[in-house]
């Protein structure tokens, strides 16, 4: 019998069961390839693999089109989100807040639904009609090659991945802090400060890592990026910071402070390409003042590096 694996483990005690019966049912190469689960009340199971997005029947047989497929009930999505909680939502009332709750081994789970706000802001998930599994998944050694360009020999350069959503820069960035803070390669170890807004990267539970970033690693989870950049530069003497995906002016100022305190940054942002980076005036402004010394573009592929630019943003010699 073949061996299921690690995602459905982990996560066998979250499953509603007809879920948890038709996901057990799927043939071992689409199992291994999952990357989302997908529940949503009134409509068909859904999973995102390596064939793209799939219905899902509940005997466990994919199609393309969602005819016969295993239907959510409204019971089905409050079990997902009980078990989610460990039958107490109180206890995760700000993770809600911010849409996700982070499971134990690293993995995320989405929420959708009726939202409550009060003086413009979200005060609760007062309905949760809809759910995404989000698997993570560990690929040491995925950042071998990006090393080589980050890490010339014991230095570190300030560096951008930037990438569509779902093309993998989050896991390259996650092996690259790890290697960076193990050293690899004969360099040594460097102090890696990450802040983990969205709990991406680490996957904490508890403030305690599920994910392997690293021996010389300090984790803020769950600590917007510019407040926690601050707070790691006043208090926790990093060698490198690592945040996942920048947004706004304010991210954009905090990495140019740590920049000027002479603490190299590793971050993501969302985009085609380094063009995309210009129409916004945060990411403007970090070209201009050169503050990334080296930008690495993934393409089409998960996790292929098909660019490799310098602070100016001219290409390298050797890159693709």
């Amino acid at each position: 019998m073949q061996k299921k694996p690690e995602w459905m483990m982990d996560l066998q005690g979250l499953w509603p069961p007809t879920v948890a019966k038709a996901l057990s049912a799927l043939p071992p190469e689409t199992m291994a390839e999952v990357d989302e689960v997908r529940m949503r009340c009134g409509r068909p199971l859904m999973i995102s693999c390596g064939t793209g997005d799939v219905f899902v029947k509940s005997n466990g047989q994919i199609s393309k089109t969602p005819d016969g497929s295993l239907v959510i009930a409204p019971e089905e999505i409050k079990h997902l989100f009980q078990a989610a909680c460990q039958h107490s939502v109180y206890a995760y009332e700000e993770e809600i807040r911010q849409g996700f709750l982070t499971l134990k081994g690293g993995y995320r789970l989405g929420l959708a639904g009726r939202i409550t706000v009060r003086d413009g802001k979200v005060a609760a998930l007062s309905h949760c009609a809809g759910a995404c599994i989000r698997i993570m998944r560990e690929l040491k050694g995925c950042a071998d090659e990006a090393m080589r360009m980050v890490r010339p020999q014991n230095n570190v350069y300030s560096t951008l991945i930037i990438s569509p959503p779902m093309m993998g820069k989050t896991t390259l960035l996650r092996d690259l802090t790890r290697q960076i803070s193990n050293g690899i390669f004969g360099t040594e170890g460097k102090r890696v400060c990450l802040v983990d807004e969205r709990a991406e990267l680490a996957g904490c539970v508890a403030g305690i890592p599920q994910l392997d970033v690293g021996l010389r690693t300090d984790v803020l989870d769950g600590c917007p990026k510019a407040a926690g950049m601050m707070m790691a530069l006043r208090s926790l003497s990093p060698q490198v910071l690592v945040t996942d995906e920048l947004g706004g002016e304010e991210d954009a100022k905090a990495v140019m402070e740590a920049a000027f305190a002479g603490v190299k940054v590793l971050a993501t942002v969302h985009g085609q390409d380094e063009n995309d980076l210009m129409q916004r005036h945060g990411m403007r402004l970090l070209i201009q003042e050169r503050v990334f010394e080296r930008y690495l573009v993934l393409g089409q592929t998960p996790g292929r590096i098909v660019k490799r630019l310098d602070q100016r943003l001219c290409p390298m010699a050797g890159a693709r």
